[in-house]
């Protein structure tokens, strides 16, 4: 699930409810109203054509609250995913928020999912830690994944997103490595150096578990290199092999996420 806009507290969300249509209606055509008097015309043009519902909302801590939500094509979502990071996307979906409050609805998240019949396992999780480059290149990694046989063509965006979102983790813990270093030198740097990874894991089979997912990040590069449509290479992995890599990548990106935040 993407944030376009979250309030204070946990990040968690949960849809309860969808609020009746034509309540909603009204409250969304005063806060276009409120907006366009504030001269807010990019926000209010946002609400006004974006299909967004109105929704109770629940966590694991059994808050309650009120919020946007909207799925929309892959496309659309890519695209929104893309320009979330921007200013622009900061203000405007802000804005929004504070018209809804104005009008006694004050919001928690505005949030979108994509609408996709996808079956390719595990989702890719909302990094909170990020950059440009890591967006984009998980933005072309999922389109390309839609496409027929699109995992073998994909495998390398998403180890440049990979590449790009251990060298982000790197930068923000100030972990000092070369400019030129790899995933594998990068990952190993995190699991030793990043202070949140210095507590074991309860057990012996939990830091198996990571020192395999070590295992398979150093085992990324040749796969990248020589069975991918990174180079023209004549022989490809097979594409269930390439989406088991591909899932592998996102529940080692779930891991990290979780443990860094």
């Amino acid at each position: 699930m993407l944030l376009l806009y979250y309030g204070s507290g946990s990040r968690e969300v949960q849809l309860a409810e969808q609020h009746n249509p034509t309540v909603w209606s009204l409250v969304k055509k005063n806060a276009v109203r409120y907006l366009r008097l504030k001269h807010e015309i990019d926000a209010a043009d946002t609400l006004e054509n974006t299909p967004f519902e109105l929704w109770d909302g629940t966590n694991g801590f059994n808050d309650e609250f009120e919020l946007l939500y909207l799925r929309t094509p892959l496309g659309h979502y890519l695209q929104l995913r893309v320009e979330a990071h921007t200013d622009l996307s900061h203000w405007r979906y802000r804005q929004i928020a504070d018209a809804l409050s104005e009008m006694n609805n004050p919001i928690r998240f505005i949030a979108v999912d994509p609408l996709t019949e996808e079956t390719n396992g595990v989702a890719m999780p909302e990094l909170k830690i990020t950059s440009a480059v890591v967006e984009r290149a998980l933005s072309d990694f999922e389109t390309l994944a839609q496409s027929k046989g699109g995992h073998v063509s994909s495998i390398d965006r998403i180890h440049t997103a990979l590449h790009g979102y251990l060298a982000e983790v790197c930068r923000e813990a100030g972990i000092q490595h070369d400019d030129s270093a790899g995933i594998t030198t990068l990952f190993k740097l995190i699991r030793l150096q990043h202070p949140k990874l210095q507590n074991s894991p309860p057990g012996e089979e939990a830091q198996r578990i990571v020192l395999a997912l070590a295992t398979i990040v150093d085992t990324l590069n040749p796969v990248r290199n020589w069975k991918s449509m990174a180079h023209p290479n004549e022989e490809l992995l097979g594409e269930a092999e390439a989406m088991l890599a591909a899932n592998a990548v996102r529940s080692l990106l779930h891991y990290l996420n979780s443990k860094l935040q």
